[in-house]
């Protein structure tokens, strides 16, 4: 970049930061807070506002400020009409936010057109070109983490400064928060100037560096797949179907070698593996990631069969889907042999316009997850596949917006379940205050005095309520929750605890805890030495500890013990 076009961008895209901090400032510290007008306009408003700063400091750099302007207001304005639109399925928008799909759609919009935007101001017919996409991905995403990083080391730069001024007498950050949009603004038009400078540079800091170091990933995550390959038809299938964690790990581990597949045939054939042993590797990775794909799409559907669909299942489903034509993409390019990387390369192109068109589908009303969710509950519970006790009332009251709603009107008047919906509809929203004294009465504690209201305040109000809702799904001989302290590891003298929560899904999930100056922490995980992370247990277990059949004993192994270390070999 010649030094005339430096001296134009820096205070350019600086300023375009600063704006972004300013805009943040007044949305959070002063329109949020007061809350003016609709809260649904404020959302899609809020939205709109902060998609435009997002797509144009990506675009600003490669492509001039004015051509960037429309094409990122107009993407950002399409995204913010869809979420506004969606946010009707709830009476609440505060809920339909949480749902946690809505958000994400909108960014994944986002975060998916602006490569296709960038490479369409680069050149006009080449908005399709894969050495543009793929180039331009990784260079806003290498910018992007680089101006991150640097905004992090700034504020780090001013708290060390603050502390030497502090010996002084001189108290800067007080002084920086006292101006109220300063810390806003200083943020933003750092986090622009980086932008600019890692443009600038881009010579020096392209993405070809942590191209290389992925592929490095290749042979160890290759290998990783092979062996759960191989090891899993003599483990068996116990651990695998049906179980929603187990999916998210499949899934999860075949975007991982989706993406060290894509980094390793690169923008064009120049630029692709060459090497003998790695263009294998990427072959027989390709042709795992369909298989990856089936797992999981066949341990969700097990999942399905057995409790149904929720909104969560459908974003599941939806991600095994596309990760499964992924996979036949790949798989496929790789079987054909001829010009495979091409095939792979082609087939990114047009998956990553699918899958937009996907989110865009998510928001619109095509696909409202709530609905299908609802329908799919009613009619296994009158098919006789789904017991009243089971009916899911409390989703559909709180958490499935205006379809949950209408689907308990259609069974208001079963006898069965009239009395539960009443008193659904009877509960006043409980407050952080009224979560924490209601936990405390509801959770049974084993090994220590009941909990107390100011052991909870650390404890984040969403989980709090999913606590609450576990007590209130009740198993054998207790409540659908408990809290076991114990003297599980040397010096913490009982301040460690489990905690068991019934999942409503037929299983029991366990987190570790622990007591910090009298209040509880998370800390850890749990591990069960027959199965590794304790993600899911039976509800036996829960139904053990209250019957008091549970007990706080070392396990039955033996350990090579050197004075405080006790070694022992784990598989």
């Amino acid at each position: 970049m010649d030094m005339n076009s430096a001296v134009r961008l820096r205070p350019q895209v600086t300023l375009l930061g600063a704006l972004a901090g300013v805009a943040a400032w007044l949305f959070w510290d002063v329109l949020y807070v007061e809350m003016i007008g609709d809260l649904r306009l404020f959302m899609a408003f809020g939205a709109a506002t902060f998609g435009t700063f997002f797509m144009l400091l990506a675009l600003v750099g490669p492509a001039r400020f004015w051509p960037s302007l429309p094409w990122s207001v107009g993407v950002s304005g399409i995204g913010a009409g869809l979420l506004y639109w969606a946010s009707y399925r709830y009476a609440v928008v505060e809920t339909f936010l949480n749902a946690g799909y809505p958000l994400v759609s909108f960014w994944l919009l986002l975060v998916i057109a602006t490569p296709f935007v960038a490479a369409r101001l680069r050149a006009p017919d080449g908005w399709t070109s894969y050495p543009a996409l793929f180039d331009l991905s990784w260079r806003i995403f290498v910018r992007y983490l680089s101006a991150l990083l640097f905004t992090a080391l700034f504020w780090g730069l001013l708290a060390l400064s603050n502390a030497l001024l502090n010996l002084v007498g001189l108290d800067l950050m007080s002084w920086i928060q006292r101006a109220e949009p300063l810390s806003w603004v200083l943020t933003g038009a750092v986090f622009g100037l980086a932008l600019a400078v890692v443009h600038e540079l881009r010579d020096y800091l392209s993405p070809y560096l942590l191209l290389q170091l992925l592929r490095l990933l290749m042979p160890v995550v290759l290998l990783v797949v092979v062996v759960f390959l191989l090891a899993l038809p003599f483990q068996g299938l116990s651990h695998l179907v049906g179980n929603l964690s187990a999916a998210g790990t499949l899934m999860t581990a075949a975007l991982a070698a989706i993406m060290l597949i894509s980094v390793s045939v690169d923008r064009d054939s120049m630029d692709e593996v060459h090497l003998p042993s790695m263009r294998f590797m990427v072959q027989l990775l390709s042709l795992l990631v369909p298989v990856l794909a089936v797992l999981a799409v066949y341990a969700l559907w097990l999942r399905v069969q057995d409790y149904g669909w929720t909104p969560q299942r459908l974003m599941a489903a939806t991600v095994a889907g596309v990760v499964l034509l992924y996979g036949v993409a790949y798989g496929g390019a790789v079987a054909f042999r001829r010009n495979w990387a091409g095939r792979i390369r082609t087939a990114n192109v047009r998956l990553a316009l699918m899958t937009l068109c996907i989110t865009v589908i998510w928001l619109s009303p095509a696909l409202v997850p709530e609905r299908i969710s609802a329908n799919n509950q009613l009619a296994r519970y009158r098919a006789g596949i789904l017991l009243a006790k089971d009916l899911p009332l409390q989703e559909m009251a709180r958490q499935w917006g205006v379809a949950g709603t209408n689907a308990l009107g259609q069974i208001r008047e079963d006898k069965t379940l009239a009395e539960r919906i009443t008193a659904l509809e009877a509960e006043v929203p409980l407050t952080a205050a009224d979560l924490r004294a209601t936990v405390a009465l509801q959770m049974p504690v084993l090994g220590a005095n009941a909990l107390s209201v100011s052991q909870l305040t650390d404890i984040g109000e969403d989980t709090l309520a999913q606590w609450h809702q576990s007590c209130d799904r009740p198993v054998t001989g207790g409540p659908g929750c408990a809290l076991v302290f114990g003297d599980y590891l040397p010096g913490q003298n009982g301040h460690t605890a489990l905690l068991l929560l019934n999942t409503g899904a037929g299983v029991v999930t366990v987190s570790g805890l622990r007591l910090v100056e009298g209040k509880l922490q998370f800390w850890g995980y749990a591990m069960d030495l027959m199965q590794g992370a304790a993600y899911d247990l039976p509800l036996s277990f829960l139904e053990s500890v209250h019957a008091g059949t549970a007990r706080i004993a070392p396990p039955e192994i033996n350990a090579l013990i050197v004075g405080e270390h006790a070694v022992f070999p784990h598989n």
